[in-house]
C-alpha cells in the first residue's frame, strides 16, 4: 500500500498526462494515466522513480513500456524512460 507522500506523488504525476504522448504530439493527452515505475537493478517498485503513462504507453499497445520491455522501447522509442524521468522531474518542480 503507497503511503500518503507517495500517493500525492503520483497525483502530481498523472496531472502531466502522458508523457510519450506529449513527446508524439498527440494532442487528446488528457486521457486517463497510469504510473510506469522505471525499477533499476531489480529494486522495489515502491521506492523506484515513476512516470506518467497513457494506458497504451504503459501497457496495452504494442509500443508499450511492457510490451517491448526497456531494450525493444528504447530501440523503438529512441529513448530511455529514464531520459523522460529528468523532463518529469523538471515539471514537477516548476
Amino acid at each position: 500500500m503507497a503511503t500518503k507522500s507517495q500517493r500525492d506523488h503520483y497525483a502530481k504525476l498523472a496531472r502531466l498526462g502522458c508523457i510519450l504522448c506529449e513527446h508524439i504530439g498527440f494532442e487528446g493527452r488528457d486521457v486517463g494515466v497510469e504510473i510506469h515505475h522505471i525499477r533499476r537493478f531489480g529494486g522495489k517498485r515502491d521506492n523506484a522513480p515513476a512516470v506518467p503513462l497513457c494506458a497504451m504507453h504503459h501497457r496495452l499497445g504494442d509500443t508499450s513500456i511492457h510490451f517491448l520491455g526497456a531494450k525493444g522501447f528504447r530501440n523503438h522509442w529512441g529513448f530511455d524512460l529514464e531520459d523522460k524521468l529528468v523532463e518529469v522531474e523538471a515539471k514537477l518542480n516548476e
